[in-house]
This record gives C-alpha cells, structure tokens and sequence, in this order.
C-alpha cells in the first residue's frame, strides 16, 4: 500500500470543519530516512498541537504512537472499540 499517495489527499489547511461540525485533521506523511522509520504528523484541526505516528513498513511490525510503542494487534485491541470496530 503506497501511503504516500493516501494522505498526500488529507487537509493540510487550518481550521476546515468537517461533516459532524468538528474540525477536521491535518495530515503529513514522511518516507523513511536513514535509520528512521516512515512516520504520520497528525495536527489538530484548530492549533498547532501534534503528534507523530512511526510504522515500520513490513506487516505485522509495531506502532509508536505519540512515543508509545506497541504492536499493532495492541493498538487495534485499545481503538478498536472507540472507533466502532467490533472482531
């Protein structure tokens, strides 16, 4: 899956309201570097406020989310339900 291409899409502009009336988020993508794995900058869609998403590219590798790192399958089992997921 080319990442890239899915969130070179994404809002990037301040303050852009979204279906529900919330705002909406700003996405940034970064490939890998040297010894650094690819990663997402999420922004809020109001401030600056940010975090930063690290993947490694091969399935079944872990995430750092906002300096936590866990694996996949852990993320899935905590936002799963939040996001309205059910296994």
């Amino acid at each position: 899956m080319n990442l890239k291409k899915l969130f070179k899409r994404w809002n990037k502009k301040l303050v852009q309201s979204d279906e529900q009336g919330h705002w909406r988020l700003r996405v940034w993508h970064r490939g890998p570097r040297k010894r650094q794995s690819p990663r997402l900058l999420v922004k809020c869609g109001d401030c600056d406020s940010k975090f930063e998403i690290y993947y490694d590219s091969e399935e079944g590798r872990g995430l750092e989310i906002a300096g936590v790192l866990a694996s996949r399958e852990e993320w899935k089992r905590l936002f799963g339900p939040l996001l309205g997921f059910t296994e």
